[in-house]
């Protein structure tokens, strides 16, 4: 019973793990990563991080657009239409002639105005400050996604390790149990008792439960390459390979002290650019709103030109002649685009989004030094974890070989092959998911700390 209850808390542990095979990839030689190479492949190719990049290149685009308020503004209106002919003038009378095609002609006009801001009362310079800042936190952003990117590459990396290192360790007790069950055979051939149909049963189960052990982890070593190979922005059918066979050792030497853990979160972390740049953003673009009421000067100029062949020009100043003239000129203006019921909810907006900074600032000040804690603690907590997992590892090795050994020379019982077994499996395990934690807790301690 013990054998089996242990036997289903390994299936338990490793059913996360389960997934479809891959198709086959490409019969070609494989390229082989690193996880510090993920990393870079992943820096170039991951979607989330260009997704981020592409809203810094939007945020330029809308400073830009503020910048060039300051700019001369040209507007421009051309049209040809046809016209009659009409000859004479108010006093000595109009004549008025269209029956005929010959009585038509062109008429032709082009207006221009060319306006240059002056002066703006603050509000052009309280909008580019507000777009400059969320430019920050939009580039703050982008070194956020990394850092999760590389935590994400390092989390599937390691998990491929863990499900790929404990295959040999399931071959190895499909091994033993095999020569178990031949020996047990043979004995219970032989009829003399020592082995009962029961034993012969609990060996064959013992053997199904390790090939689908082997068949979970083998899928699951897959499932997780296939993830990896997607967060670095590579095709499925890529062929990949991991430079590290196994799950690499805990290095305890790599983990710093709390102290300067906290300093260097303090020091790195994107969060707080994005945090303060987000505030100066909301106080400019309340400014801005503020003052839409305001006027902007500008120094304004005019042109215009019209011909019309058909219709008598007249040389009369005080005379309107929209058919025939030419004039321009310089203004000293005001634009005026007064909406205080709008201006005054764009800026309470604004103040909104102020205070929900000011929220999350207060939420990061005790938030982010606790993840830092709690990344700290379990890396060093996974590390000397690995370290006593090791110690179990070994000595259910040895319960597992002299178990196996004595069943192969009749002195021992088929139920102790099966203890040993899943003790030396569940060991190894065990022994495994220490590293695990302990990489994985160095990509969370790495995220905290604000690297990558």
């Amino acid at each position: 019973m013990l054998a089996q209850v242990a036997l289903l808390n390994l299936l338990a542990f490793l059913a996360p793990a389960v997934g479809t095979p891959l198709q086959s990839e490409a019969a070609l030689e494989p390229q082989k990563f690193s996880v510090e190479e993920c990393v870079e492949h992943a820096l170039k190719s991951n979607a989330q991080i260009q997704e981020a990049q592409a809203k810094v290149a939007q945020w330029q685009a809308r400073l830009k657009q503020v910048e060039s308020l300051y700019y001369p503004k040209l507007m421009g209106l051309a049209y040809l239409a046809p016209m009659f002919t009409v000859k004479g003038n108010a006093v000595d009378g109009v004549e008025r002639r269209w029956k005929s095609y010959k009585n038509w002609g062109p008429y032709t006009h082009l207006e221009a105005i060319l306006a240059q801001p002056l002066y703006s009362f603050g509000r052009i310079e309280a909008g580019k400050d507000a777009a400059k800042h969320r430019l920050e936190v939009e580039k703050a952003q982008v070194r956020a996604t990394e850092h999760l990117v590389a935590r994400e590459i390092k989390n599937y990396y390691y998990l491929h390790l863990f499900a790929k290192s404990l295959i040999p360790a399931l071959d190895n007790a499909a091994e033993i149990l095999g020569t178990a069950q031949e020996k047990a055979q043979e004995m219970y051939d032989k009829g003399d008792g020592e082995v009962t149909l029961a034993d012969l049963m609990k060996l064959e189960y013992g053997k199904s439960e390790i090939e689908k052990y082997i068949l979970m982890a083998s899928n699951g070593a897959a499932l997780a390459l296939s993830a990896l190979k997607h967060t670095m922005g590579l095709s499925y059918n890529v062929n990949v390979a991991l430079k590290d066979k196994r799950m690499p050792r805990a290095k305890i030497t790599k983990v710093g002290t709390l102290a300067q853990a906290l300093v260097e979160a303090a020091a790195n972390r994107p969060e707080w650019q994005q945090l303060s740049h987000g505030e100066q953003a909301a106080i400019s673009l309340e400014k801005a709103e503020k003052l839409a009421n305001l006027p902007i000067v500008f120094l304004g100029g005019n042109f215009r030109f019209d011909w019309a062949p058909t219709r008598t020009d007249t040389d009369n100043p005080y005379h309107m002649d929209e058919y025939n003239n030419l004039y321009g000129g310089l203004a000293l203006g005001l634009q005026f685009n007064i909406d205080p019921a709008l201006a005054s909810a764009k800026a309470n907006e604004a103040k909104a989004i102020g205070q929900e900074v000011a929220a999350l600032k207060q939420f990061a000040e005790s938030g982010i030094p606790l993840q830092v804690r709690k990344a700290h603690q379990e890396v060093s907590q996974a590390a000397q974890l690995a370290k006593i997992s090791k110690r179990g590892e070994k000595a259910a090795r040895k319960w597992m070989t002299f178990s196996a050994a004595a069943y192969a020379t009749g002195t021992g019982e088929a139920k102790d092959v099966l203890e040993g077994l899943v003790a030396y499996l569940q060991a190894k395990r065990s022994y495994y998911e220490s590293l695990l934690n302990f990489h994985v807790g160095n990509a969370d301690l790495s995220l905290a700390l604000g690297k990558k």
